[in-house]
């Protein structure tokens, strides 16, 4: 088989992957966080562990502030709908995924939020930096950015788009499910507040899996409420 369809989902996974998926099945069966015996202590170890090396490969200080997700679009869904107040107005680029501009489009048309697309031009940071400084206006919240599109290729400067967003006390908001793996994302380097992953692309994992990174946890509301503790 030759498979040309790894911006999707990346295939085949290494053998290591296989063997972690099999070891995790086999051996860390046991819910963690809800008991005390051995493969319950272990299982949560071993999820500690996993967070403590996204931590590092992202540049997030406190490894605590990783949360496991089902996929890149949970996790935006949870900065979205979790951060953005009523009459908040939010700055995206062009080339967006569904997953970042339905979110959008709903709170829109329910009256909540406004947002403003800024163009990218391709080869000319300048100009597309230039045209996120003029989409922002004195309700804008939140800054959303793709690191790379999953359909032209084109990644987007996220540091100096994040760098604007400082200088007007703007947080952002990167979606890095098809940059994660493949191009190097420091969270503290580049100053992001909230970073949103797929598992199953440039990380290799699994589908199913994602991650949601940031410091700023307290700042966002649930948008589900559950009936276990909380892994």
């Amino acid at each position: 088989m030759i498979y040309l369809d790894n911006s999707a989902t990346t295939f085949p996974k290494p053998s290591s992957v296989y063997n972690a998926i099999f070891n995790a099945s086999r051996n860390f069966g046991a819910n963690p966080g809800r008991s005390g015996y051995t493969m319950s202590r272990i299982s949560g170890n071993e999820i500690d562990n996993c967070r403590k090396t996204a931590a590092k490969m992202f540049g997030l200080d406190n490894y605590k502030n990783v949360s496991f997700t089902l996929n890149c679009t949970t996790a935006l869904n949870m900065v979205i709908k979790g951060y953005l107040k009523q009459d908040d107005h939010v700055v995206v680029s062009c080339l967006e995924h569904n997953a970042v501009m339905r979110p959008l489009n709903k709170l829109e048309e329910m009256g909540i939020i406004t947002y403003t697309k800024a163009k990218v031009y391709p080869g000319d940071d300048e100009k597309t930096i230039d045209s996120f400084r003029k989409a922002i206006n004195k309700k804008t919240a939140l800054i959303i950015c793709t690191h790379a599109s999953n359909v032209w290729g084109i990644r987007l400067p996220i540091e100096r788009i994040s760098a604007l967003g400082k200088i007007y006390g703007i947080p952002i908001l990167v979606d890095g499910a098809q940059s994660a793996g493949i191009f190097s994302i420091n969270m503290k380097k580049y100053d992001i507040d909230f970073l949103c992953l797929a598992g199953h692309k440039g990380l290799y994992g699994p589908m199913g899996t994602g991650m949601l990174l940031t410091n700023h946890s307290d700042k966002l509301d649930t948008i589900i409420e559950i009936g276990r503790a909380h892994v």
